[in-house]
């Protein structure tokens, strides 16, 4: 599974979505939507199931009488946030500082205060790489848009980056992982590849991808699985499944 693969893929996919209406294009990207917000939010907390996320996204007003008020919340913010990315990669405009701060705002709504790096140092509990000092946060943000911004990563490697030294940084005292997924898809859609979703079969994989970048510096098993699982998403759409 090359690089070389998904671009041409790609080209199909671009010539797919050329052939099919806009609502046949909608009706594919809710049921994605449904997917990966289930799938995303289900990391942090799994006591929900994809029929709980499709019961809800039909009707926000929904409560869940048996869960707690966090989990229905998490789910929609992560919706409200989800939509965001496609209004802006739409319309082509790459997310710098306010954007990932505005992200978050709407990923934490009415759960905790957002949009604020945290100002103090965390320990993930089970993780091999500990975050670095809240007091370096900044100045890491910063070299990470710079590096977005003025180098000529491109393609899933851009994306790949995007994703992992967000998660590398940890810049948020609560989802970060929640974030990283969204910004992972911003850069996928902004590149005109398709958005997607890490199923709970392969949750290992994508931990042990992402831990040999933030301990080895290595990006190139998250780049391989990254386009394993693009591949998987094009094919998929383009055969209308």
């Amino acid at each position: 599974m090359k690089l070389e693969e998904v671009e041409a893929l790609k080209q199909e996919l671009l010539k797919k979505k050329e052939s099919i209406s806009k609502e046949e294009l909608r009706k594919k990207q809710n049921k994605f939507d449904t997917l990966y917000i289930y799938e995303s939010t289900s990391f942090d907390n799994d006591d929900f199931t994809y029929e709980d996320v499709e019961f809800l996204l039909e009707d926000h007003s929904r409560e869940f009488p048996d869960k707690k008020q966090n989990r229905r919340k998490a789910i929609i913010n992560n919706y409200h946030a989800l939509q965001m990315v496609h209004r802006l990669a739409d319309k082509k405009i790459a997310f710098d500082e306010e954007i990932v701060k505005d992200l978050h705002q709407t990923l934490v709504d009415g759960i905790i205060n957002g949009g604020i790096y945290r100002s103090r140092d965390l320990f993930i509990l089970g993780a091999k790489h500990v975050p670095p000092s809240y007091l370096k946060i900044y100045k890491k943000m910063d070299d990470y848009f710079e590096t977005l911004n003025t180098t000529d990563l491109k393609g899933l490697k851009r994306a790949a980056y995007a994703h992992l030294q967000f998660l590398k940084i940890y810049p948020f005292v609560d989802a970060n992982g929640r974030l990283a997924r969204l910004l992972l898809n911003y850069e996928l859609e902004l590149q005109d590849y398709l958005p997607v979703s890490v199923s709970k079969k392969l949750q290992n994989e994508y931990f042990d991808a992402i831990d040999e970048y933030k301990i080895n510096k290595d990006i190139e098993p998250f780049i391989k699985f990254l386009t394993k699982i693009e591949i998987k998403r094009i094919k998929e759409f383009i055969e209308g499944e």
